[in-house]
Parts: C-alpha cells; structure tokens; sequence
C-alpha cells in the first residue's frame, strides 16, 4: 500500500472547438461582413468565433486614419513650439536685460526723490 491519497483523473475536455475550413459553411443570419472578429452564440450554447482578414479598402481606411492622427499630433507639437519661441526668447531678453533694468529704475527712483 502507498500512503498517497486517490489522485482524481484528469478532466476530459466538455467540448472541443470547431474547426471550419475556409468556404466551408454558409452565413448565418444578421452576419456583418466588415467585421474581423465575430463571436456567435448557437442555439446549443456553443460560442463561435469567426477571424476575417480586412481586404485592401478596409486596410487603406486604416491607414488614412493613422496618417490623420499622426498629422493633429504634428500640428499640436509644431503650434506648442511655435508659442513657446516667442516665451522663451522673452524670457532671454528679460534676464539679459533685467541688470541693467534695474539700475535704469533705481535712477529714477532716485530722481523723484530729489536726490542726485
């Protein structure tokens, strides 16, 4: 005698998945032909799933739409840098110039005082 216990038997699979070959089974009701991916649910209760390759036009439409993103994405960067040229160059001028700003202000400063 083994002191293991009873090891329960593998379970069996419930069902096995349907393999259709290409062109080999009719459309069902309410099919949507643009689709890739279709997951149908027969009256038996068995799930179907049905993979599709796009064909060229839905392939092309994919790409106009990537392009028009990629281009909303380089106009909102491009109008970023082009208002912030004007932000930094400002910033430069004022810290290049804000030296002698002062000293220009604290003359006048001086002059409304009466002093010098």
């Amino acid at each position: 005698m083994s002191n293991e216990p009873d090891r329960p038997r593998a379970e069996q699979p419930r069902y096995e998945p349907e393999i259709i070959p290409p062109g080999g089974r009719a459309r069902g009701r309410g099919s949507f032909e643009s689709v890739f991916i279709r997951v149908e649910e027969g009256e038996d209760g068995i799930r179907r799933v049905t993979l599709k390759r796009p064909g060229p036009f839905t392939v092309a439409l994919i790409v106009l739409a990537v392009g028009v993103v990629v281009a909303l994405v380089f106009v909102v960067l491009s109008a970023l840098v082009l208002v912030w040229i004007p932000i930094v160059v400002a910033g430069i001028l004022f810290a290049l110039f804000s030296g002698s700003l002062r000293n220009a202000w604290q003359r006048v400063q001086d002059w409304w005082r009466g002093g010098r």
